[in-house]
């Protein structure tokens, strides 16, 4: 039986430990099978309800604070990968332990459940998907349960955790969102559709959505299972029906469309009573995540950028 040893420090000896080591820095530290809370990439194991998950959690260096100040707490981001997928996959996919370093965010890529060896990969995210839903598999549970343990053993801000997901992942941010509201301040979604046919979020739920045109897994109108609460029109009346569904809830008008590349068209809401919800379309996107390194038209937009990027201009906390 593994046995997980965990040692809680302060930041005071993180800092400490990073100007001794400057390996536990990189981002491109070796994986480690084990529990640590150092700044760094390691693995990390819970268990949820008798069922063993995993997941990969990348913490950035910190400094220390200047005389009379103190370090603010830091945004926890957690990325689902899609169908098939694992958290270290979509870890070098979205390269977002770059852009957690850069903007001060603790990363977590955890593993959707294998079936028992028998299905892929995937995530319960309300009518989908594959074992993961069939088998009921309580993801709703080990999301609350992984960033519960995050913030026991770091310095997170309660108050600004999110979530990245692709496809079956985005799927699963939507039914988290729809479940986990008090706890979650955002989510991202590329190539994702709402399936939790009852979704009540118990706040506002701001939403960045990424979307190609020719996606033929979750197509560009791929219905939502829970109907808009208010009726969607204008602009908004054109927009995926996930993304209609927030619109509403959220509270939005004022719709713009802007032209950020050939391809690439930004949607945004000049009002929202709830959240802030925008959404990028690409003309001719498939199904996969757009970065720089992709083929065109998906080469013209880094989705990880535009979603650290919206996260980050979130309200803060007060001081």
């Amino acid at each position: 039986m593994r046995r997980r040893w965990k040692v809680r420090l302060t930041w005071r000896a993180l800092t400490l430990f990073a100007a001794l080591s400057p390996a536990a820095c990189s981002p491109d530290s070796v994986l480690r099978t084990s529990g640590d809370w150092l700044p760094g990439t390691t693995t990390h194991y819970i268990t949820v309800g008798n069922y063993p998950r995993d997941y990969v959690l990348h913490i950035p260096p910190r400094h220390p604070a200047p005389p009379g100040d103190t370090l603010a707490p830091l945004p926890l981001l957690l990325v689902l990968h899609g169908s098939s997928g694992t958290g270290e996959h979509i870890r070098h996919t979205t390269q977002m332990d770059s852009l957690g370093d850069t903007y001060g965010f603790v990363i977590a890529y955890p593993d959707g459940s294998n079936g028992g060896g028998l299905f892929a990969s995937d995530w319960n995210g309300g009518a989908c998907c594959g074992s993961a839903a069939r088998d009921n598999v309580d993801d709703v549970g080990f999301i609350s349960a992984l960033a519960t343990e995050i913030i026991r053993n770091l310095p997170v801000d309660p108050k600004r955790i999110y979530i990245a997901g692709f496809s079956s992942g985005a799927i699963m941010a939507y039914h988290a969102a729809c479940r986990l509201a008090p706890m979650i301040a955002g989510i991202a979604v590329v190539s994702g559709s709402l399936k939790d046919d009852n979704c009540a979020p118990g706040r506002a739920v701001p939403l960045i959505a990424v979307q190609g045109t020719d996606d033929t897994e979750v197509p560009y109108d791929d219905i939502a299972l829970t109907q808009p609460p208010l009726a969607v029109t204008g602009i908004a009346a054109q927009l995926p029906p996930s993304v209609q569904f927030w619109v509403a809830k959220d509270g939005c008008d004022g719709a713009t469309v802007n032209q950020q590349s050939p391809d690439v068209m930004l949607t945004s809401f000049s009002s929202c009573t709830g959240a802030r919800v925008v959404l990028y379309t690409i003309e001719g996107g498939w199904h996969e995540w757009p970065t720089l390194n992709s083929d065109a038209p998906l080469s013209e937009l880094s989705a990880s950028n535009v979603i650290v990027q919206y996260f980050e201009s979130q309200s803060h906390p007060e001081q």
